[in-house]
């Protein structure tokens, strides 16, 4: 089943560079402290900071849709370099749109 994730991006542990937001696969409906792996049936990409399984933080319904948004943990990487590159490869490889906030 696909479900509907965001989660933010900081480059530092006090500077925010964007956030993550689209929909995964996942084998099972997760619920708030449940850890979900982004590359449920796909390869790994390998980056700093990042290994692709984030925890469910919260699970709110879009008021448009009605639809169920997984909020899940933030991703801390070491630079803007670093956190440029994994919004990259999230959108290429999974799918996901990024936002970077200084754009």
């Amino acid at each position: 089943m696909r479900i509907d994730i965001d989660f933010s991006i900081f480059d530092s542990p006090v500077s925010a560079y964007g956030n993550a937001t689209g929909d995964i696969e996942v084998k099972t409906l997760p619920s708030v402290g449940d850890v979900v792996d982004l590359f449920e049936g796909r390869k790994a990409f390998e980056l700093e900071g990042f290994s692709g399984r984030l925890k469910v933080t919260s699970v709110d319904k879009a008021e448009t849709s009605g639809k169920a948004i997984f909020a899940l943990e933030d991703v801390v990487v070491s630079s803007r370099a670093v956190a440029t590159e994994l919004a990259g490869k999230l959108e290429a490889e999974l799918g996901l749109f990024c936002i970077d906030y200084d754009q």
